[in-house]
């Protein structure tokens, strides 16, 4: 006998009968899977039946439904068409249901490369104390660092023009020293921590308009991220 097997737990008996008199004879078996779900086997016997008789037992199970077949035994003289003529067939009914994809999750998302405070939110005039909305933008990107491998930290303090190049950068570098003691006390980690101030430098809107000049007093966190 020449056999496939899988394992499967018997659990219903049995669920049809055989032919009577010189008709194929045959025994057929629902079995339940843990999963709750059915397989049948039909298992033919006897010298007088036809070609591919446990086949059309099968197909006669599962009715309208497609033979899914799991198992087969056939004697090694019995063949139909020159294929083996299978007389105990292990199957089940219906197309199997396609598996779902295992859910991937979804990688951690990276800290922003560029974080960048305006001034007159996040600090007093003239000052470089952090005001709570400046804390609470800086507690949520040490959040999002955790578990980043960050190269360095550089936090570049910025004005407008209004006032002498000497107290701007004095300002704007009080700013961003600031800043970077806050991120490292709070727990940021990095390789390094850099802090500079630029003064009325760089620019990123014009300074002859009050919007303009809002816009030029900033403190930008930068991360230098190991995306390896």
């Amino acid at each position: 006998m020449s056999t496939a097997r899988i394992g499967i737990s018997f659990v219903a008996l049995l669920f049809a009968g055989c032919t009577a008199g010189s008709g194929p004879t045959y025994n057929a078996y629902q079995m339940a899977l843990p999963d709750g779900s059915h397989v049948y086997r039909v298992t033919c016997q006897g010298l007088l039946e036809g070609p591919g008789v446990c086949r059309k037992q099968a197909e006669s199970i599962c009715k309208a439904q497609s033979v899914m077949l799991l198992e087969a035994q056939s004697s090694l003289d019995a063949t139909s068409d020159g294929k083996p003529d299978d007389r105990s067939i292990l199957f089940r009914c219906g197309t199997p249901a396609i598996a779902a994809a295992p859910v991937v999750p979804a990688p951690p998302l990276a800290p922003p490369a560029v974080t960048i405070l305006n001034a007159d939110a996040n600090f007093d005039t003239d000052r470089a104390d952090l005001r709570p909305p400046a804390r609470t933008q800086l507690d949520r990107l040490i959040a999002e660092s955790r578990g980043t491998a960050i190269r360095s930290v550089t936090v570049s303090g910025y004005t407008d023009s209004v006032g002498s190049d000497e107290y701007n950068l004095g300002l704007s570098e009080r700013r961003a020293r600031a800043v970077s003691e806050y991120l490292q006390v709070h727990g940021m980690r990095a390789d390094r921590f850099v802090s500079r101030g630029y003064g009325k430098a760089d620019p990123v809107d014009s300074n002859d308009t009050a919007t303009g000049r809002a816009n030029n007093r900033r403190v930008e966190v930068r991360l230098d991220i190991d995306r390896k």
